[in-house]
C-alpha cells in the first residue's frame, strides 16, 4: 500500500505544478490598445531591410607584376572596354630596380675592363719570366747559372702561364655577366 500511497503523491504534486505553470504562462502581457485624434501630416516611406547585395556580373581581374596602385580608373559595377587603363601601378619600384640593373650593368663592365687589364698585365709578366727562362736555360748550360737559379725561372715561368690562363678565363667569365646583364637591362 505504501507504494500506491506514493505513486498518488507524485501524480498530485506532478498536477498542481503544471496547473501552476499554465496558470503563469496565461498572464502574459495583453494586447493594449491606444486612441489618438486623427491629424493631417506627411507620410514616410522607409524600407529596411538586411542581406547581401551582388554585381549583376563580377570579373576577376588579374595583372603579371605586383605594387602599389597609384590611379584607379574603375570602380564597383564601372561598365570598362576592352583596352581600357583599369589601374595604374606606381612605376617607382620599376624605376628603382631599372636604376638598380643598370648600375651592376656599369659595374659589371668595370669588373670586366679590370680583368682585360689583368689579362694583359698577366702576359706581360708572362714574356718577361719566358725571357727570364730563356737567358737562365743558356747560362746554365755555360755553367754560369746552377740548376737551382734554373728551377726557380722555370717555376716562374709556368707560374706566370697559370696566371695568365686564370685572368683570361675571369675575363670570358666577366665578359658573358656583363652581356647577359645588359639583355636583362633593355
Amino acid at each position: 500500500m505504501k507504494t500506491k500511497h506514493k505513486w498518488l503523491i507524485v501524480a498530485g504534486v506532478a498536477v498542481v505544478a503544471g496547473l501552476f505553470g499554465a496558470l503563469r504562462l496565461n498572464t502574459g502581457e495583453q494586447a493594449q490598445h491606444f486612441t489618438a485624434k486623427v491629424e493631417r501630416g506627411g507620410i514616410n516611406d522607409v524600407v529596411e531591410a538586411t542581406g547581401t547585395i551582388n554585381s549583376v556580373i563580377t570579373v576577376q581581374v588579374g595583372s603579371q607584376v605586383s605594387g602599389t596602385i597609384a590611379k584607379l580608373n574603375a570602380d564597383f559595377n564601372s561598365r570598362v572596354h576592352k583596352g581600357d587603363v583599369v589601374a595604374l601601378i606606381d612605376p617607382a619600384l620599376f624605376k628603382g630596380a631599372l636604376l638598380q640593373a643598370t648600375a651592376d650593368l656599369k659595374n659589371a663592365k668595370a669588373n670586366l675592363e679590370a680583368a682585360r687589364a689583368n689579362l694583359g698585365k698577366a702576359k706581360a709578366a708572362l714574356v718577361q719570366t719566358k725571357a727570364d727562362y730563356d737567358r737562365a736555360v743558356g747560362l746554365t748550360k755555360d755553367g754560369v747559372m746552377s740548376q737551382q737559379q734554373l728551377d726557380l725561372a722555370k717555376s716562374n715561368y709556368d707560374a706566370a702561364n697559370a696566371s695568365v690562363d686564370a685572368a683570361a678565363a675571369k675575363s670570358r667569365k666577366l665578359r658573358h655577366k656583363s652581356v647577359r646583364k645588359r639583355r636583362l637591362s633593355q
